[in-house]
């Protein structure tokens, strides 16, 4: 009898730890977690202080003409795509797909530091394994403007190759926690739906 009890409970056991692997993902024992090993290729423009505005109010998601009162998940769910896309584009090199997605001095700044990678005859592989969190820190309304702060948790893998394909920074089988806060834009009165990443910063 206590034989069977214990087959159970290492059935329960395993059954539990099936789905908290589902839940949680995965995390290969060769790829640990690690610390950021270069910033070369991190392209950051902080955000400058603002006055103190009044907290905006999401309850009111069918109010198109205010850009910040739409549903914080929706709004959420939109920067989880466009943290993927822009970071693909910067690593790219595509410069193109960047100008639909940013604006402002971190536009040119990114395609300065594409043109600098270029030059130097350099390529940049980042591998995002996965969305750690992604949550709003701050919103403000001032100039006729919307700005939506967000933290972003991610694991990542940073690779920067030479011409001929060999490593100079980072490690192809290591990725690393990196925290992101990026900061989106959109104007008031527009009826353009889509918000632009006008700032970026990396916490100490």
């Amino acid at each position: 009898m206590a034989f069977l009890d214990l087959v159970l409970l290492a059935a329960v056991a395993a059954f539990l730890g099936y789905r908290l692997w589902l839940v949680l993902g995965t995390h290969n024992a060769d790829k640990p977690v690690r610390k950021r090993q270069s910033k070369e290729d991190d392209v950051v423009i902080p955000v400058r202080a603002r006055k103190a505005s009044p907290t905006v109010d999401t309850n009111t998601p069918q109010d198109t003409a205010r850009p910040t009162s739409l549903n914080d998940d929706r709004f959420l769910q939109g920067v989880t795509l466009a943290f993927h896309k822009i970071v693909e584009a910067y690593a790219d090199g595509n410069a193109a797909a960047l100008e639909k997605l940013l604006e402002g001095p971190l536009l040119e700044t990114f395609e300065d530091a594409i043109a600098k990678r270029k030059k130097a005859k350099k390529s940049l592989e980042v591998d995002i394994s996965r969305i750690v969190s992604v949550e709003v820190i701050d919103k403000r309304e001032e100039d006729g403007k919307a700005d939506i702060t967000v933290r972003i948790v991610s694991e990542q893998c940073l690779v920067t190759r030479d011409a001929k394909g060999r490593v100079l920074e980072g490690d192809p089988d290591r990725y690393s926690e990196v925290t992101d806060i990026w900061t989106f834009s959109r104007p008031l009165a527009s009826s353009n739906p889509n918000w632009k990443l006008i700032a970026t910063q990396i916490p100490e």
